[in-house]
């Protein structure tokens, strides 16, 4: 059974009462336990909202949100609150989803006092104790206020907060990309070493190519609000299968500065979030599209054993 199962998940939001934004679009994904899914994809794709709709921070316009085998969807105030000591989410501005006028203390205990009330104060304590030495944080820091912390910092008091109730998921939310490039690699060792030590999935929404592929079991690249491939990531990289997979693997600065950069064949501009698509939300863009690509559906579709395409020409030369 997986830790998280999203089916067919779609989620619209009335702008003005009078146009719609179709945000996500038929999404399915599943998140097993001790394992990190990655969803990549550019600024609008719709990798935020489906963050937030694992958790039921917002609700699906149609389909279903199974979290450890129990439909979310269905669950009263009480059970969902029950629920989500068990599923926590690390927010992309560490600064932003930090309370200034608590101490890091209170930030970290804060969870415990909603979720475990019954908890003697003084293991409370303690267990703060342990998770934010657990973090890399100096016993000091506990008294400090958000604001006398580097981001580095803050981001440690977001995690230690989203584990301190022991979750079996997490979503992070962009968690590194407001830190500069020291820090961020110390941040994503923490969070590999949280995962080895503890056990947790990972559902990890990034834009960043070189980062999902350091941190990542799977990946799901999105565009327009719909997944268009997924996969083991090592395969992914090595042998993408979308055009527009391809095209953020090309985009993306290598590593080694003397390494030429194949063109990025996309043109064009995105189809607007208000459009409703039936075919390819790629098309216009593709360097492969065809006639048929926008006259009939394109969904994910099985390409071999573990790896699934939403194109109907999978690994065309040119794209």
């Amino acid at each position: 059974m997986s830790l998280l199962e999203l089916t067919n998940v779609s989620k619209e939001f009335s702008v003005g009462g009078t146009t719609t934004v179709y945000a996500l679009d038929d999404v399915s994904l599943t998140v097993n336990a001790g394992e990190t899914l990655a969803v990549i994809g550019e600024s609008g794709s719709g990798k935020s909202t489906l963050g937030r709709l694992a958790l039921r921070l917002i609700e699906p316009t149609r389909g279903s949100v199974h979290f450890q085998g129990t439909d979310m969807l269905a669950l009263p105030a009480a059970g969902l609150r029950q629920l989500r000591a068990k599923a926590q989410i690390i927010f992309q501005e560490p600064f932003e989803s930090l309370n200034p006028r608590m101490r890091v203390a209170d930030i970290v205990g804060e969870p415990l006092a909603i979720h475990q009330p019954k908890t003697p104060a003084a293991d409370r304590r303690s267990r703060v104790a342990r998770v934010i030495d657990q973090v890399g944080l100096a016993p000091e820091m506990a008294r400090r206020f958000p604001g006398e912390l580097s981001g580095g910092q803050q981001q440690r008091v977001g995690i230690a907060r989203a584990i301190v109730t022991e979750p079996s998921l997490i979503v992070l939310d962009e968690p590194t990309s407001s830190l500069d490039l020291s820090v961020r690699a110390q941040i994503l060792q923490l969070l590999a070493d949280l995962q080895t030590e503890l056990g947790m999935g990972y559902l990890f929404i990034s834009h960043d190519i070189h980062t999902v592929r350091y941190v990542s079991d799977r990946i799901a690249v999105m565009y327009r609000g719909r997944v268009v491939e997924t996969g083991p990531s090592e395969r992914v990289f090595a042998d993408p299968q979308h055009p527009y997979t391809r095209a953020l693997l090309a985009a993306a600065l290598p590593v080694d500065p003397d390494q030429e950069l194949p063109p990025a064949r996309l043109v064009g501009d995105p189809v607007s979030p208000t459009e409703k698509v039936s075919g390819c939300v790629l098309y216009g863009r593709c360097p492969v599209g065809e006639d048929r690509c926008v006259q009939n559906e394109v969904r994910l579709t099985r390409f071999d054993a573990d790896r699934a395409v939403a194109c109907i020409k999978p690994g065309a030369p040119g794209s």
